[in-house]
C-alpha cells in the first residue's frame, strides 16, 4: 500500500507541472514515462508536437543511452536553467584536454530528421554530443542559450541556427554543421576545446579563442567562419 501511495504522488508530481499545454520533463517522471509516449527510463522520449520543459536537472550515467530523444516536428525543449549531465568528464584545456569514456555513443539531447525544433535555455554536460540535431533532410532547426562542455561535440546542427550558445572545452568541434550542410551561427562563442571552435556556413559576431585547430578572434558576417577556414 505505501509503495502505491509513493508511485501515485510521484505520478502526480511529474505531470503536475505540464500546465498550459507545457510538458514538464524532471528526474521523477522518467521512472515511469513523463506524458504519453514516453515509456520510462532513458531516454525520455517526445513523440508529439509541443513544448516541453525541464523542471529539475537530468543526470546520466549510461555511455550508450541519450537522455532526451525527439521523435517529432515542431517541438520547443526549454532547459528552464537546469543542466542534462552525462558521464564524460574532461581535464586541461585546448590542447592538453583529456576526457574520459572515450567512444560512448549517448547523446545530451538528439533528434535526427525532425524540423522546427528548437532547444533553448541550458547546460549540456558529458556526452558524444551536447546537442544534436542532425541530418541532410531536416530544416528549421535552433539552438538557442545553451552552455555545451566537456563533450565529444557541443552542439550540432545541420540546416539550422545556433545563437547566443557557449561550447568550452569540448574533445572535438565546439559548434559545428556536421556535413558541413546549412548552418548560420550568431553571437555565440567557442573556447578551449581541442578542434575546431566552431565550423558553419555564414557566422555572426563569434568569437573564438584557444581552440585546437585555431585561435581567430572575432567574426563578424564573414562568409565562412570556423577550423582551418580562419584568415
Amino acid at each position: 500500500m505505501k509503495k502505491m501511495i509513493i508511485l501515485c504522488s510521484t505520478m502526480v508530481f511529474g505531470n503536475a507541472l505540464a500546465a498550459d499545454g507545457v510538458f514538464a520533463i524532471n528526474d521523477v517522471c522518467d521512472g515511469f514515462g513523463c506524458f504519453p509516449g514516453d515509456t520510462g527510463g532513458f531516454p525520455v522520449t517526445i513523440t508529439q508536437p509541443g513544448s516541453y520543459q525541464l523542471t529539475s536537472n537530468m543526470v546520466s550515467t549510461s555511455t550508450t543511452t541519450s537522455v532526451i530523444q525527439i521523435n517529432s516536428n515542431n517541438v520547443t525543449l526549454d532547459l528552464n536553467g537546469f543542466s542534462i549531465i552525462g558521464p564524460r568528464t574532461c581535464t586541461g584545456d585546448n590542447g592538453t584536454l583529456v576526457c574520459t569514456n572515450s567512444g560512448m555513443t549517448a547523446h545530451g539531447i538528439t533528434a535526427v530528421g525532425r524540423n522546427n525544433i528548437k532547444v533553448k535555455n541550458g547546460i549540456v554536460k558529458g556526452f558524444d554530443t551536447g546537442v544534436s540535431l542532425t541530418s541532410s533532410s531536416s530544416r528549421g532547426n535552433v539552438v538557442e542559450s545553451i552552455q555545451s562542455t566537456e563533450n565529444e561535440f557541443g552542439i550540432s546542427v545541420i540546416n539550422g541556427m545556433v545563437s547566443h550558445c557557449v561550447a568550452n572545452r569540448n574533445f572535438n568541434t565546439g559548434i559545428s554543421n556536421g556535413i558541413f550542410s546549412n548552418l548560420f551561427v550568431k553571437d555565440s562563442y567557442a573556447r578551449g576545446n581541442r578542434g575546431n571552435g566552431i565550423v558553419a556556413v555564414v557566422c555572426s559576431n563569434v568569437y573564438l579563442t584557444d581552440n585546437g585547430s585555431n585561435s581567430c578572434g572575432i567574426y563578424t558576417n564573414d562568409s565562412v567562419c570556423g577550423g582551418s577556414l580562419c584568415p
